[in-house]
């Protein structure tokens, strides 16, 4: 065997098959690569999917919260104006009950 019939050989050997080069074949191929890119791009929107929707729901679990946490605040709130009211009316009354009774006097104390 002289090196034109080896090389020949060996390339006739590795060389693809005629149907490798067809037009069917390779739109076939570029199908299957867009069909897996599709999956795989279905796949990767699914998971982005789920998890928007889990942080979805746990935003909308904090804002209840939030919301929850204000109402308590305005609560507070409503009470501490509340207490300030009675205990400026309270101190407005002892200071008229103390002025009736006779309030300060020139030696001081009753």
């Amino acid at each position: 065997m002289d090196t034109d019939d080896a090389f020949t050989w060996r390339g006739a050997a590795e060389a693809p098959r005629a149907e490798g080069f067809s037009i069917v074949s390779l739109t076939r191929q570029m199908q299957e690569v867009l069909r897996t890119g599709q999956l795989d791009t279905i796949n990767r929107l699914g998971a982005e999917n789920s998890l928007l929707y889990h942080l979805i729901a746990a935003y909308r679990k904090q804002w209840s919260l939030i919301i929850d946490l204000i109402q308590q605040a305005q609560e507070a709130l409503v009470g501490l104006q509340r207490a300030l009211e009675h205990c400026l009316s309270e101190e407005i009354a002892a200071e008229r009950d103390w002025l009736a009774f006779g309030g300060p006097n020139d030696e001081g104390w009753i």
